[in-house]
């Protein structure tokens, strides 16, 4: 199945919409008319019809959000089907960030440019103009790096929760007001039919999510502190186990340390292990404390599993890892799922001593002759680049990167310019807000 990647996601939105929208006005012959309207910056508009590119830009422009948060209302209740099409939970969500602040930018262009009818008030010019400001204060809080670092993620949450009360706002806005879409049956039926789609999957993601998904009862069975700000956590499960992909991550939720938060980690065990293993290196306020303030004999919830940062879902058979750090978690699973292919897995970190998994490594290439590992010390060695892969011919292998956005972007650059087709490169996304 063809991954519906952002860069494939973008024009595919735009597209539709143009299609719709020219077929429409292409074979409309009503007669709406601008009566007595006004813009924000372009004047009044009395007694033109609908052609005036006022009317069409701004209703193309509110179309545009409406379809756009529908999509990401979508995203947000994490279905299993609506992952496979864009090829991971983690890619879901970059694609889902970005087209918030894409809407954003839309909603502005059409609250400058739509006309504002004069003749009569509705309810629903109100209403617009609440549901704008309260959109773009959600996006803001919810995208901001500077929010996102301060506000808890469990008020993060609640905010971004609030969205659909706000699209609620917005289409019942669209339905109030008079507009040239009204009169386009095939643009009306999408744009108000993906507004309903929007709707109920933020009311399923907001309300029903957590009956139709029940997490499964783990307990926690060892804890170890690895150095370097790194703690292994051991669990068994209580009755149901997860059936889960090395390679993929679950949503873990330990009431013991925290009421309110969900957080995500890579399975770091392989799904034949007898305990489930996730590794946390303390990179915020989260896993800073994490190792502290958990015990052997906690409960722990998971959801799960999601990812395709897996064997099952990569096609080529001989393969390069790259992992930075922490990112070394998806890898130590996958690293026992290794059947016929030839991998060579290079590990980069400060220092060697920070490989605290040298000796599994070893383990697992002694018992296998195709793995392969090397344990890159950027004190020594300086920072890795394609040309230090020792690679002759960089095409027909897959390369699975996992690590901070700077190695990433910059491994990802330099085999794309070696001419490694951007379909081979799987990478792991970090972060999800």
């Amino acid at each position: 199945m063809r991954i519906l990647k952002q860069e494939i996601y973008f024009p595919i939105i735009i597209a539709i919409h143009f299609l719709f929208w020219i077929i429409d006005l292409y074979f409309y012959d009503g007669s709406f008319r601008e009566i007595s309207s006004d813009t924000l910056f372009f004047g009044e508009l009395t007694n033109e019809s609908w052609k005036n590119i006022h009317r069409i830009l701004g209703e193309v422009f509110s179309s545009w959000v409406v379809t756009v948060f529908a999509f990401n209302f979508l995203m947000a209740t994490r279905a299993r089907w609506v992952e496979r099409i864009f090829g991971g939970l983690d890619k879901m969500y970059l694609i889902h960030r970005r087209s918030g602040v894409i809407a954003v930018f839309l909603l502005l262009a059409h609250f400058i440019v739509v006309p504002r009818d004069l003749t009569e008030f509705t309810p629903g010019k109100p209403l617009g103009f609440y549901a704008f400001a309260l959109i773009i204060i959600g996006v803001i809080l919810s995208a901001a790096p500077v929010f996102k670092r301060k506000i808890p993620y469990h008020k993060w949450k609640n905010i971004h929760k609030l969205m659909g009360v706000f699209y609620v706002m917005g289409v019942v806005h669209g339905l109030m007001v008079h507009s040239l879409i009204k009169e386009l049956p095939i643009t009306r039926v999408y744009v108000f039919g993906m507004a309903f789609i929007g709707i109920a999957a933020w009311v399923y993601r907001a309300l029903l999510f957590n009956i139709f998904n029940k997490k499964l009862e783990y307990k926690i069975v060892d804890i170890k502190d690895l150095g370097y700000q790194i703690t292994e956590i051991l669990m068994k499960p209580v009755k149901k186990e997860l059936n889960y992909l090395a390679g993929q991550f679950a949503f873990f939720k330990l009431p013991t340390f925290s009421t309110q938060e969900q957080h995500p980690f890579t399975i770091s065990s392989h799904p034949y292990s007898e305990t489930l293993r996730v590794t946390v290196k303390g990179l915020g306020d989260y896993t800073d404390k994490l190792g502290s303030e958990v015990n052997v004999g906690d409960k722990a919830w998971l959801e799960g599993p999601y990812g395709h940062f897996s064997s099952s879902y990569i096609k080529e058979s001989d393969q390069i890892w790259i992992a930075g750090g922490i990112g070394i978690t998806p890898f130590l699973s996958l690293m026992r799922d290794i059947h016929p292919n030839q991998v060579h897995l290079f590990w980069c970190v400060n220092k060697k001593e920070e490989a605290v998994y040298a000796d599994e490594l070893q383990e697992v290439a002694s018992n296998n002759p195709n793995f392969h590992y090397t344990i890159w010390s950027s004190e020594v060695s300086g920072h890795l680049t394609a040309d230090k892969l020792g690679i002759d011919n960089f095409k027909n292998k897959g390369y699975l990167i996992c690590g901070p956005a700077s190695l990433k972007n910059s491994m990802m650059k330099q085999l794309r310019q070696q001419g490694v087709s951007q379909e081979n490169i799987y990478d792991e996304e970090f972060a999800f807000r």
